[in-house]
């Protein structure tokens, strides 16, 4: 009966560390997602510094996604989010916006893999 207990409890942090790894991901990925949409034009000056901004919270929280989230998707969030900064300081129109759609497309990648599904539970 001891064994029964101790892997119903083994049982329950688990399914608490997938429910509190599924809560920490989405909200990186709204988080993201609300500064990614909240960037100013590229004319704006403030553009490099917000496009910035965005690059160092993700830089703050990669590592601890990349436990959870594939490394192609966070190599992907990682690379998109500087060239948006190169871009930025460049003043180049096309590759921020190129930059900006990738990044968005990548961080829909991160939320998609780590959403509740049959699929990915198996």
């Amino acid at each position: 009966m001891k064994s029964f207990y101790i892997s119903l409890t083994l049982f329950a942090i688990m399914l608490g560390g997938i429910v509190a790894n599924f809560a920490y991901i989405n909200r990186t990925a709204d988080k993201l997602t609300e500064m990614v949409d909240a960037l100013p034009a590229l004319s704006d000056p403030t553009c490099q510094e917000a496009s910035q901004d965005v690059c160092d919270f993700w830089l703050e929280q990669a590592d601890l996604v990349a436990l959870s989230v594939s490394y192609t998707v966070v190599d992907r969030v990682s690379e998109q989010a500087a060239l948006l900064v190169g871009c930025a300081a460049c003043h180049d129109i096309y590759g921020y916006q190129t930059a900006l759609s990738l990044l968005k497309d990548a961080i829909g990648d991160m939320r998609r893999l780590e959403r509740f599904s049959i699929g990915n539970l198996l």
